[in-house]
């Protein structure tokens, strides 16, 4: 049993990231994430202080897939050596990069917003700009779950698209941890509750 809780708090602290790209921007505390999943399913997040959660998630087709595949493939390589230059530099705004291409070491870049970009870097950057401008056409709000304690049989919507019920809970010395159906399959993997919260978008009836 406990060797069971300690595998399942392993899996909960590194679960594989269903992220082909995720860019965190933080500038005097407003908030904007564009996420890139695996599945095909973009995703962004907009919060500003004292302000509800604004998200927006929409597939994107085929062909937009495999271009943020591609750039994010091609600029892997250059990012490995990128020495998150400017991360401690003063200023109004940071910046996270997180690749995970398939098949690779995912990365976490951190960076000042004014920092001068690697060739790889600016590629990429580009790229995201150019799908959030497409997204924030659309204005999408999130149920609020801030308050929501998971409980075994509850089923939730995540950002991704895909429907997870929890099968248990598991409280510990510092964390929660929560196991999760993804759909009718045999798939399911571990989470902490508070990232369950994060990546929940709404509670589906059951």
């Amino acid at each position: 049993m406990i060797a069971a809780f300690a595998l399942a708090l392993a899996a909960a602290a590194a679960p594989d990231p269903t992220y082909v790209v995720e860019r965190v921007v933080n500038v005097n505390g407003s908030v904007t994430r564009v996420s890139v999943f695996r599945n095909g399913v973009a995703v962004l997040a907009r919060r500003s202080p004292g302000q509800a959660e604004n998200v927006i998630r929409q597939p994107l087709s085929k062909v937009e897939l495999q271009v943020i595949e591609q750039v994010v493939e091609e600029s892997y390589r250059e990012l490995e050596r990128f020495d998150s230059a400017g991360a401690d530099t003063p200023g109004p705004g940071k910046v996270e990069l997180r690749v995970a291409p398939a098949g690779r070491t995912p990365l976490w870049l951190r960076y000042s917003v004014a920092a001068a970009p690697s060739l790889a870097l600016a590629r990429l950057t580009q790229a995201l700009d150019g799908l959030e401008a497409r997204l924030v056409k659309t204005r999408v709000t999130r149920e609020d779950l801030s308050g929501w304690e998971p409980a075994p049989g509850d089923r939730v919507e995540l950002e991704d698209g895909r429907v997870v019920e929890v099968l248990s809970v598991t409280p510990a010395p510092d964390r929660i941890v929560v196991h999760v159906q993804v759909g009718d399959g045999p798939a399911s993997f571990f989470v902490t509750d508070e990232e369950l919260r994060r990546l929940a978008v709404r509670r589906v009836p059951k």
